[in-house]
């Protein structure tokens, strides 16, 4: 399987990055994939066939690294060794929400940023048990032991990662290091730690174990009102987000009324 080559990085798309639903969260579609975005684009890094087998077993890097760092110093941006690694579990996997981040903020900010598909063992994700303020419940990771998913990890350079940290309230930064989580990028690399956003209100459980991500709102409000006989939680996704958004609180002191939260494993130093 060919690894993509500085020719590849030529033909971005152009960022289409308007508000996205709430209801339709994570907006990261049917699988997650290496890119590269640029200030007119996003520049696919994957196979147009897609990639059908975890990280790990490709065999040989499926993301060329030289090619990125070639792209990088093209753009006049900071090389991959002056960038921080940081793990996504949530919208942060797709460029154009790392795009909308970039624009609402309030200052120039170097936009080219690698996106890197990777396996992960050992972590899994779930929700955060409180409200985004656009009404929809987030993602969170937690510590699972055999777990292996694939998900992706960010290069930032310093401005911004400034501007993503500012725009995750409901987390922590945290460093994991390989020993408690392994990960294995596409190009081939085995990083020594990685930073992962990490929920400062535990995870949504039940029974004491996490409940793992829902990939459609209308199934988790469907799950939490099940749980809980909450009747606000009833309803289309849109309408129960546009409800949450204006009571912000209601998820949070519903799930620890009725013992729905679990810390979620990872180490805090």
């Amino acid at each position: 399987m060919p690894s993509a080559t500085s020719s590849d990085l030529a033909r971005p798309e152009p960022v289409l990055a308007p508000t996205a639903a709430p209801e339709d969260y994570p907006w990261v579609g049917p699988a997650v994939r290496s890119a590269l975005l640029l200030a007119d684009g996003v520049v696919d890094l994957d196979p147009a066939g897609g990639v059908e087998v975890p990280s790990e077993e490709l065999g040989v890097p499926l993301v060329d690294r030289a090619a990125i760092e070639q792209a990088l110093a093209a753009e006049g941006a900071a090389p991959l060794a002056e960038r921080t690694l940081v793990l996504a579990v949530g919208s942060n996997q797709t460029p154009r929400t790392i795009a909308r981040k970039y624009a609402r903020a309030r200052r120039s900010v170097p936009v080219t940023t690698p996106f890197v598909r990777c396996t992960v063992r050992d972590l899994a994700v779930g929700h955060v048990p409180r409200v985004a303020a656009p009404g929809y419940v987030p993602a969170a990771p937690y510590r699972a032991e055999g777990e292996r998913m694939e998900l992706v990890a960010t290069w930032f350079d310093q401005e911004q990662l400034a501007v993503v940290d500012a725009t995750e309230p409901n987390y922590h930064r945290l460093r994991l290091d390989a020993a408690d989580c392994p990960v294995v990028l596409a190009t081939g690399q085995e990083p020594d730690h990685v930073d992962v956003y990490a929920s400062r209100w535990g995870v949504l459980a039940r029974d004491g174990v996490p409940i793992p991500l829902r990939h459609r709102q209308q199934e988790l409000f469907d799950e939490l009102q099940g749980l809980t006989g909450e009747t606000r939680l009833i309803g289309d996704a849109a309408e129960v987000c546009g409800r949450l958004a204006e009571q912000p609180d209601l998820v949070h002191d519903l799930v620890l009324e009725h013992g729905l939260v679990a810390a979620d494993g990872l180490p805090r130093s």
